[in-house]
């Protein structure tokens, strides 16, 4: 495609995230609702994460295959439908089980969309257009994140928990159809064959972690119960790690995962992601339950969170041109720190300004260090697998996500099980600032040069990359 059919391939592309992300972000402020509604407690939200994270995070890798194989227009308009379904199923939903398959479904809709945006970014742009559409890319996403809180409050508090999901349904649809009027069909390069193995493994080693809180929620850590899940997740990562090594096409690239391109740039993510989600989780039961005010007050202390977050997005895209990965990582943690760290010191009578300002910081550290860490990971991947290496890097960031917001939620309700429900959201706050501020001991490791951030270009990291080469030659010579 040229430049111009690329653009505009790209917007529509953006176009139909932002309603899937709107989707996606509107479940938040409905939760206290929905489980009243079935006459359960604040704990079985963990229920609701778990079918949620498992359609999330099991099947991004899945996705990222089908869309290096077949394309990504067939993913991504496969996945705006599945929205529209589980959004469906999700209203009708007589059961609360059936209603864990519909976020169950979700979920799924999100694997194969969301990330579909940062491998058309990866394959298409080049230089510091990198950077710009990566960024742009985010602020598309947190803007239809911005209005959801919001909206899904007023529907929610006007006409019940329901209803925000028949929006989504017809959203989902909307989607559907600007991917298949917009987005070109671009056939990709087939695998000789899937790699099953690997995939049932991927599940394994998702579906084990997630487990893990919510046996905690039902059994209570004395009980132990929570042990096996533990020791699967263990067996199967060690057992993923062999297995896809062996493997021509693998469904994981481990190769490229354990480069400092990849792994550092995840753990930094893995610690800012866990905080961002468990956060917002946690904030809606405080407000909704401790300090007994509306739906729609959570929307609008979420929606100042998804502006910031959208305004840093395309703020971080222009910054890369200027600052190394670096220093925009260390300023974007900084600003993590600071706002989980007001939120010890909030109790029952703390002010909405108070909790907005700490949003925000949330929001500007989160916004700014998203780009920038889908930017390094991207800088050395093979154009031939950039999908898989997208999926795989956004399977492992939405899965801190969603274990660090069931983990917080399960902290929450067992704080206010134990008689200190005001204090519940400062105890947890204690262990989010000190998780995000652990995200510092591993900026010194991410490289110094990437391609497109700081005027770094693809012939300069084959120039850096040759240098070193001939250099080792000289090494290995001047020793034998």
């Amino acid at each position: 495609m040229d430049d111009k059919a690329v653009k505009r391939a790209f917007h529509f592309l953006c176009l139909g995230t932002l309603l899937i992300v709107f989707c996606e972000a509107t479940h938040i402020p409905a939760y206290p609702k929905m489980l009243e509604h079935f006459q359960l407690g604040a704990g079985y939200a963990v229920y609701m994460q778990l079918g949620f994270a498992l359609g999330l995070t099991g099947f991004q890798p899945l996705m990222g295959w089908m869309g290096d194989s077949f394309g990504q227009k067939r993913v991504i308009v496969f996945g705006a439908i599945l929205m529209a379904i589980g959004s469906f199923l999700v209203a009708l939903s007589p059961a609360f089980w059936i209603m864990v398959v519909g976020l169950f479904f979700k979920g799924m809709a999100g694997a194969a969309v969301v990330p579909a945006g940062v491998a058309f970014a990866g394959r298409y742009f080049q230089g510091d257009k990198i950077g710009k559409a990566l960024g742009l890319f985010g602020f598309y996403s947190v803007l239809g994140a911005l209005a959801a809180p919001l909206l899904s409050g007023i529907f929610v508090d006007s006409m019940g928990w329901s209803s925000i999901f028949w929006l989504c349904a017809l959203l989902g649809l909307l989607a559907s159809l600007l991917f298949v009027i917009g987005v070109p069909f671009v056939q990709g390069e087939k695998a000789a064959s899937f790699d099953f193995f690997g995939a049932i493994i991927v599940f394994g080693i998702l579906g084990s972690l997630l487990t893990v809180p919510t046996f905690i929620n039902e059994y209570g850590f004395e009980s132990m119960k929570w042990l096996p899940s533990a020791v699967i997740f263990v067996i199967a990562f060690i057992l993923l790690i062999v297995v896809e090594k062996k493997q021509k096409a693998p469904l994981i690239d481990i190769e490229y995962a354990m480069t400092r391109s990849f792994w550092v740039p995840s753990l930094i993510a893995v610690f800012m992601f866990i905080t961002f989600s468990s956060v917002m989780f946690v904030l809606t039961f405080f407000i909704q339950n401790v300090q007994e005010k509306s739906s729609t007050t959570v929307g609008l202390l979420l929606m100042p969170l998804y502006l910031v977050m959208g305004v840093a997005n395309l703020w971080s895209g222009r910054l890369m041109d200027k600052l190394t990965a670096r220093t925009i990582m260390s300023a974007s943690v900084a600003f993590m720190v600071g706002g989980a760290g007001m939120l010890i010191f909030t109790n029952k009578e703390t002010s909405v300004a108070y909790l907005l300002v700490s949003m925000m910081l949330i929001g500007l550290g989160i916004g700014m260090i998203g780009p920038v860490i889908r930017a390094v990971v991207v800088s050395k991947a093979d154009q031939a697998r950039i999908g898989v290496v997208t999926f795989t890097y956004l399977t492992i960031e939405n899965l801190a996500s969603r274990v660090g917001a069931s983990f917080a939620i399960v902290m929450f309700a067992l704080f206010a099980a134990g008689g200190s429900a005001v204090s519940a959201l400062s105890n947890v706050a204690v262990v989010l600032t000190v998780l995000s501020a652990i995200a510092f001991l591993f900026i010194f490791l991410v490289p110094k040069r990437v391609r497109g951030i700081k005027g770094v270009g693809q012939d300069d990291i084959e120039v850096e990359a040759k240098t070193m080469r001939v250099t080792t030659t000289k090494v290995d010579t001047i020793n034998s």
